[in-house]
């Protein structure tokens, strides 16, 4: 008979708590929770983008390595660095607008199991398309994720994911101020406001946020 220990070598445990169990955004409000999906969806210009920024360059930037399925190729590397992302540790797939190619590469991805992300970026693809996508994809995908230190975020213009992810948040613009009169006139500040589509905590979670712009 083999045998059998129920002590962990220590190599194991110190790689089980290399990571915590949530990622944090301070700047937003928002835990994440690894091996789980959450969801970002929401029209253009309403700051799905910059969250999405902000968490790889949090994980980035301590080293860990997430990946961009960059559906529609839309992703712009200049940007993210600008939010601080390190893109030595970012793989960044391009997938020309094919939603198959899209869908494949996340696979291939979550299966992996040592991503701290993979951000499924769907913004600009047809939502007819997307609809058409079975629901058991995400299933799959949550089923692979669970209990790794990956968390899978999705971002599209509607709600995508269903019940499978964790976390579903719907981003839309409040208020817009311009500044000047005439046709030339300058971005002074635009409202946000993010509400969950799922008990957050236990609880209800809706809240605003507010980017300004001061004048050139």
């Amino acid at each position: 008979m083999a045998h059998l220990s129920l002590v962990k070598p220590l190599s194991q445990v110190q790689e089980e708590q290399k990571h915590s169990d949530e990622i944090l955004l301070g700047s937003a409000g928002l835990a994440f929770t690894r091996g789980t999906i959450a969801e970002v969806a929401g029209g253009t210009s309403v700051g799905k983008t910059s969250l999405m920024l902000s968490l790889l360059s949090k994980l980035t930037a301590a080293g860990e390595i997430c990946a961009v399925v960059d559906s529609a190729d839309c992703f712009d590397p200049r940007t993210a660095v600008l939010a601080g992302v390190e893109l030595e540790n970012l793989l960044w797939v391009k997938c020309g607008g094919q939603l198959e190619k899209a869908f494949m590469s996340a696979d291939h991805l979550v299966q992996a199991k040592g991503f701290g992300a993979v951000w499924l970026n769907l913004n600009g693809l047809p939502l007819h398309k997307l609809k058409f996508v079975p629901k058991t994809y995400w299933y799959r995908y949550r089923t692979r994720i669970k209990e790794t230190p990956t968390l899978l975020l999705v971002t599209a213009e509607e709600p995508v994911t269903g019940s499978a992810s964790q976390q579903s948040f719907v981003f839309s613009r409040e208020r817009t101020v311009w500044s000047g009169n005439g046709r030339f006139k300058l971005l002074r500040e635009f409202r946000i406001s993010m509400h969950s589509r799922k008990q957050f905590y236990g609880r209800p979670f809706k809240t605003k946020l507010e980017a300004i712009y001061a004048d050139a």
